[in-house]
C-alpha cells in the first residue's frame, strides 16, 4: 500500500515472521557457512550465501515458486532489510538456480556445520535420534535425468494425482530434543526403506562430526518397523550403537511369548501415559503391559562375538480393542458375502467351481486378514440333481481364539545401551518416535515442498536442503519459546484463540502472531528510500521477543538513510 504526500511516497510492507527467523539464521552463521564452501567470483553482485539465506527466508515467510522470488522480495521489503540488495530484480530465478547448483555438491558438509553449530550454541541433545523416511512427490517429469550424474532420481509411483507427480525419498533423523531435524538426505524415488538407515547414519556421523559431541555408544537410534532388520541390527551392534524399533510379530515370536506365559512369566504394567491422555482419569487412559526377555545374537562373520538383545512384548488395551473390532467386522462382512454367494450358486454364471471360488475371493475375502480363518468348499450333492453345486464354508474358531489372546501385542527390539534400559524406559523411548513426524509435518505443511518445477533433480535436492534449514530454524524458535514458557510456567497472554492458555505453542502459531507486522518506507520523488519506520510491536509480539531474547526489529534491520537533495 502506498500514499503520496507532498512529493513523498509512503509505502507499507509486511515483513511478518522475518523478525523471528532472521536473528536465528544470523546466529547460526548460515550465510558464512555457504560462502565458505561455495565461494563465488568477487565481481558477483550477490554471494551464494546471501541468496541461500533469502531462499530459506522465502520458504519460512511466504513459500512460493522460485520464479517469483522478485515478487516475494518486493512484498517483504528485502531491499530495506538487506542493505546488500539494491533492487528486487537481483533476487531472480537465474541467480537462485546457480546457487542451487553450487549447493548440491556441498549440502552434506554445510548441513553438518549447521547441526554442529546448533548442537553447540543451542544445547541440542543428540542422545536420542529418531529416524524415518517420507515419499515426496514433485510436479514435472524431469525427463533429463542422467543415470551417471550421481543425483537423486525421480521415479513414477502409484499416486492419485496422476503421472505428472513423481516421488523422491526423503530420509531424516530428528533429535529427541524437540524433534528438530539433525540429518536428511534426498534419495531415489524407488529406494527401499530398510536399506537406508545404516549408510545414512554413517553419513550423519561423518559430516556432523558426531564423535565431538558424544561417543556412539551413548546414542540410541529409534525407528519404525523398517529399521530393525537383521542386517541393520548387526550394523548397530558392531558399532556398539543403541537402537530401539518395532518388529512385525512372526510365528516364532508368538511361540516365544506363549512359552514365556506358560513358564509362569506375567505381564507387568507399564506406567507410560501419552501426553494427550495426561488429563484423563486413570481408568480412561490407554493401559500398557510389558513382558521382556533377552535373546543372544552371534555375529555370523565372527562367531566369537556375541550380544544380548532385548525383546519386549507390549500389550496395548486400546490396540486390542481395535484389533478385535476389526476382526469381528471382517468376519461379519465375510460371512454375509458368503451367504449371499450361497444363494447365487447354480444361477447366472455361478455354475462352475472355478467361478464360484473366484467370486468368493473377490467378493467375500478381498484383502481381509480374517479370511485365514475361513475354509470354503464347492461340493456336488448327490441328492439334489436340480442344484448340482453347493458352497460350504467353515470357520476355525480355535485359531481365532488363539489369535485373540494376542490382540494388541507388538514387539520392540533393543540393542546396545538400549538393551540395558528398564521395560518402562524402553517403551517410553520408543513412544517418542512421533517427534520425527513433527519434522516431516513442518516440511510438508509449512514450507511447501510441492509442487515444484525445477530443471534437474539435483536442484530439487538442493532446494530440499534449504527447506530443511528452514525446518531447523522454525524448530529452534518453537523449542526456545516452549522452554522459556516452561521455565516461567506462564503462557503468552493473547497468543491462542479465544484467550486459551498453552505452554506448548506451535511455530505456526508463533509465526501467525507476526503475520501483520510491517514497516513503512518513506520515498522521495526519485523513488529512493529516505526513511524507514518500524511498526510498534503489539503486546503478543513484544512478549515473544522478550521471552526468547530477540532484538527489536529496528535494531535487527539497519540500513543507511539517503540524504534528501
Amino acid at each position: 500500500m502506498a500514499t503520496q504526500r507532498h512529493e513523498v511516497e509512503v509505502e507499507t510492507r509486511t515483513i511478518g515472521p522475518l523478525v523471528l527467523t532472521t536473528p536465528v539464521l544470523r546466529r547460526l552463521g548460515f550465510r558464512e557457512m555457504v560462502n565458505r564452501h561455495c565461494p563465488i567470483a568477487e565481481q558477483a553482485e550477490l554471494d551464494h550465501g546471501l541468496v541461500a539465506e533469502l531462499g530459506t527466508q522465502s520458504r519460512l515467510s511466504d513459500p512460493t515458486a522460485l520464479y517469483d522470488l522478485p515478487g516475494w522480495a518486493e512484498r517483504f521489503a528485502i531491499t530495506t532489510l538487506y542493505p546488500e540488495i539494491e533492487r528486487t530484480g537481483q533476487v531472480n530465478e537465474d541467480r537462485a538456480g546457480r546457487m542451487l547448483d553450487a549447493l548440491y555438491d556441498q549440502r552434506a558438509v554445510i548441513w553438518g556445520d549447521v547441526v554442529a553449530t546448533a548442537a553447540r550454541d543451542d544445547g541440542l541433545d543428540l542422545h536420542r535420534l529418531h529416524a524415518d523416511t517420507l515419499a515426496m512427490p514433485f510436479a514435472g517429469l524431469c525427463a533429463d535425468q542422467p543415470t551417471d550424474a550421481g543425483g537423486p532420481r525421480l521415479e513414477p509411483g502409484d499416486n492419485p494425482a496422476g503421472a505428472w507427480w513423481q516421488p523422491l525419498k526423503l530420509f531424516a533423523l530428528a533429535a529427541g530434543d524437540g524433534g528438530l531435524p539433525v540429518w536428511f538426505d534426498v534419495l531415489h524415488g524407488g529406494t527401499g526403506d530398510s536399506t537406508t538407515y545404516a549408510p545414512q547414519f554413517a553419513a550423519f556421523s561423518d559430516h556432523a562430526r558426531l564423535a565431538r559431541f558424544l561417543p556412539l555408544e551413548d546414542i540410541i537410534l529409534i525407528g519404525d518397523r523398517k529399521m530393525p532388520t537383521a542386517e541393520n541390527q548387526l550394523t548397530w551392534l558392531r558399532l556398539n550403537l543403541g537402537y530401539i524399533g518395532p518388529m512385525t510379530l512372526q510365528d516364532h515370536h508368538r511361540q516365544s511369548l506363549r512359552a514365556l506365559l506358560a513358564a509362569g512369566r506375567a505381564w507387568q504394567a507399564l506406567p507410560y501415559v501419552a501426553k494427550r491422555e495426561s488429563a484423563k482419569p486413570t481408568a480412561q487412559r490407554t493401559g500398557y503391559r510389558g513382558l521382556g526377555h533377552s535373546v543372544a545374537v552371534t555375529d555370523p562373520e565372527d562367531p566369537t562375538r556375541h550380544w544380548s538383545v532385548r525383546h519386549l512384548y507390549i500389550h496395548s488395551r486400546a490396540l486390542a480393542k481395535r484389533e478385535a473390532a476389526r476382526r469381528d467386522t471382517d468376519m461379519q462382512a465375510i460371512e454375509a458375502a458368503l451367504q449371499r454367494i450361497q444363494g447365487l450358486v447354480n444361477k447366472d454364471d455361478y455354475k462352475t467351481p472355478e467361478v464360484i471360488t473366484r467370486r468368493v475371493q473377490s467378493k467375500a475375502f478381498k484383502k481381509r486378514p480374517a479370511q485365514k480363518y475361513c475354509t470354503i468348499e464347492v461340493v456336488h450333492p448327490t441328492d439334489r440333481p436340480t442344484a448340482p453345486l453347493e458352497l460350504r464354508y467353515s470357520v476355525d474358531q480355535a485359531q481365532m481364539q488363539r489369535d485373540a489372546e494376542l490382540d494388541g501385542v507388538y514387539l520392540l527390539v533393543a540393542g546396545g545401551k538400549a538393551a540395558t534400559l528398564s521395560e518402562a524406559e524402553m517403551a517410553a523411548e520408543w513412544k517418542g518416535q512421533y517427534k520425527v513426524e513433527h519434522c516431516f509435518r513442518l516440511v510438508n505443511q509449512l514450507f511447501l515442498v510441492t509442487p515444484l518445477f525445477l530443471k534437474t533433480p539435483q536442484r530439487i535436492a538442493a532446494l530440499v536442503f534449504l527447506i530443511m534449514v528452514g525446518a531447523l530454524i522454525a524448530g529452534l524458535i518453537e523449542r526456545q519459546v516452549r522452554r522459556a514458557l516452561a521455565e516461567h510456567q506462564q503462557p503468552i497472554t493473547g497468543l491462542m484463540p479465544e484467550g486459551r492458555d498453552t505452554l506448548h505453542p506451535t511455530v505456526a502459531r508463533l509465526f501467525k502472531a507476526f503475520t501483520d507486522y510491517s514497516l513503512v518506507q518513506v520515498k522521495d520523488a526519485r523513488g529512493r528510500v529516505v526513511e524507514v519506520r518500524f511498526a510498534r510491536l503489539n503486546p503478543v509480539q513484544a512478549q515473544i521477543l522478550k521471552m526468547i531474547g530477540l532484538p527489536q526489529p529496528a535494531e535487527l534491520f539497519t540500513q543507511p538513510v539517503l540524504a534528501c537533495t
